[in-house]
Parts: structure tokens; sequence; C-alpha cells
């Protein structure tokens, strides 16, 4: 090998390797990994890094044992920060039984003399909501994916008439639940949620045994029944039911086209975004009915193992209409 071209290979020995360093520095960059509960030094470098202009308000770090025979530890942060226009976002970031959790919550003023202007409002939504979106892959971890199906969402909420409306967004992400609100009925507010697969049921279990109190307090009989008996019942009269079913689900598909009659209807006990509801099948031992399933993050195979299935039975010109608001499994 002549002297020009070992001096050739050399020199691409070199482009390479330093093609090589700076990618891996780049992967590393992008793979950091932060520590949970995170640290406030940890956010505010962070969001220096992001362009957010916010302040930390306060913060506090709690450390507790759960009691029973499975003691768990659990260390959680909650850090508050507010910007110019006093936008608030709680960040509460938990770390129990070697999993994490990422809890964040914005709050837009709506009363005087702080309250935002719907111009304020608009801004913030067109302009920083997505910086902002992407401090929680940041934060978690999984960035990309995280950064993919947010990216969905807020499209979804920028488009057309859903700005104007409450809005509920659940998906799988890997190995991750992600779960997203926004509250336009009493305060304008964003919460989202992200949890591990693991720990998943459980956090069902707590919603659903919340729901069953919020029930109780205004009223409402949940009936554990069978579909046969829901069917009966619901053929009785017009007046909305709540049943729980031991069950599963079948034909679980996405709704290419809700019906009118479901998407408009107003209803208290229906999440927003009705057109992204899916259909499926309900069935136990008594028989098979056809249902509406708000968006899950639960996948087929689990949705078709034997849960409790709770259901609300609306009614839209007399017509029966059932639909599974929450489930955990049997």
């Amino acid at each position: 090998m002549n002297k020009l071209l070992k001096s050739k290979m050399a020199s691409l020995c070199i482009i390479i390797a330093s093609i090589m360093l700076i990618t891996s520095c780049a992967d590393t960059a992008d793979e950091k990994q932060y520590q949970f509960p995170l640290t406030v030094e940890d956010i505010e470098a962070v969001l220096a890094e992001q362009g957010i202009d916010m302040y930390v308000e306060d913060s506090s770090t709690s450390d507790e044992t759960t009691s029973g025979p499975s003691m768990k530890d659990i260390i959680i942060n909650i850090t508050t920060l507010r910007n110019s226009d006093n936008v608030m976002l709680g960040i509460s970031s938990q770390y129990r039984s070697n999993y994490k959790v990422l809890n964040l919550i914005w709050d837009f003023p709506n009363h005087f003399p702080s309250a935002m202007s719907s111009e304020q409002v608009d801004e913030f939504f067109h302009n920083e909501l997505s910086k902002h979106f992407e401090l929680a892959g940041i934060f978690y971890g999984n960035k990309k994916e995280l950064d993919k199906e947010l990216k969905k969402l807020l499209d979804y909420y920028l488009e057309g008439d859903n700005y104007n409306n409450s809005s509920y967004w659940s998906k799988r992400v890997g190995n991750d639940h992600l779960e997203v609100r926004r509250n336009i009925n009493t305060r304008s507010t964003i919460s989202m949620m992200i949890i591990p697969n693991e720990m998943y049921e459980d956090y069902l279990k707590s919603s659903n045994n919340f729901l069953k109190e919020s029930a109780m307090d205004e009223g409402i009989i949940i009936h554990e029944g069978s579909i046969a008996e829901m069917e009966k019942a619901a053929a009785e009269n017009d007046t909305v039911k709540h049943f729980e079913i031991n069950g599963h689900l079948e034909k679980i598909r996405e709704n290419k086209a809700a019906p009118e009659k479901l998407v408009n209807m107003e209803s208290r006990y229906l999440v927003p975004n009705k057109e992204t509801y899916l259909n499926a099948r309900l069935v136990d031992n008594t028989g098979g009915i056809d249902v509406f399933l708000q968006m899950t993050s639960l996948n087929k195979d689990e949705l078709g193992k034997e849960r409790i299935y709770n259901v609300v039975v609306l009614y839209n010109d007399g017509e029966p209409l059932y639909v599974v608001r929450s489930s955990t499994i049997n």
C-alpha cells in the first residue's frame, strides 16, 4: 500500500471515528435519564434548555412507606412553577417499587384579576404548549415516541372545533400508559400522566374505586349484574343506569364513523372526543351486547381477559346506548 493510500485510509478512519464519537455523544444526550423523583436543579436546567420562562414557586419532597403485606417505598417530589402570565405548571415525579410515575398539570387562571385573555390562552396553546409537552419525554424518557404521540394529541386539540371543547387522550407508548385530559368546564386545565404498565392495573383499580365513591356521593346506584339483567333493565325505562359487568370484550375495532347520536349527546357520564371511541362486543355467560368503548391504552389481549367493566346505559330518542367507561382486572 503506497503512502498516499495509507494517508487517505488514515484520514478516513479519523473521519469515521469522529462521526461515531459525535453520534455517540448525541445519542447520550438524547437518552439522558433523570433520576426520580426529579430535583429542582434538573427541572430548572431543562426549562432553560427548552426556552421555557417559568420560575419555581414551591417544591417539596416526601418519603412514605405503604402499610400492609406489600410494603412499598414511595418518594414523591412536587414542584410548582409559574410564568409571567400566571400560568401554573405542577410537576409531580414519583419513584415507587423501582418504577417511576410522572404527572404534569397546567392551570390557566380564569378569574379576575389574574384571568388570562382568550388571546393569551390562544398564544400559549399554539406557540408554547408543544415545548411544554416535550418536557414529558425529556424527564420520563422514551422521548421520541412520547413526542410523536403528543404531537397527534396537539394536532387534534388545535383542529377545528376541538380547541373549544374538553378532551381526553389515552394511549400506550411502548411499555408506558399516557393519559391526558383537558377540562374547560370549571377551570381551564390540562393534566398528563405517564405510568408504567406494571403499575397501571393498580391505577385503574384506584380510579374505579374513586368512580364508585363519586357515584355514591351523587346518589347513583351501580348494579352488579349480568348482560341479560342489564338489557332487561334498559328496556324498562329510559333513565340512565350504571352496571358492573363481569365479562370480556371481543371484536374490538376502530369506530370509523361514530354515530351522530353519540357524538352530539351531552352527558356528564361520557368523556369528550367521542368520535375516538372504539366498537366492541361485551360478552359474559348470559350473552353478548354491542358497546362503545372510550379511548383506552389497554390492548386487545388485555381487554379480552375477564375484567369488571363499568358500563353506563344512556338513551337517545329512547334507544339504549351501552358505553364502557372503565375496567379493572378480575
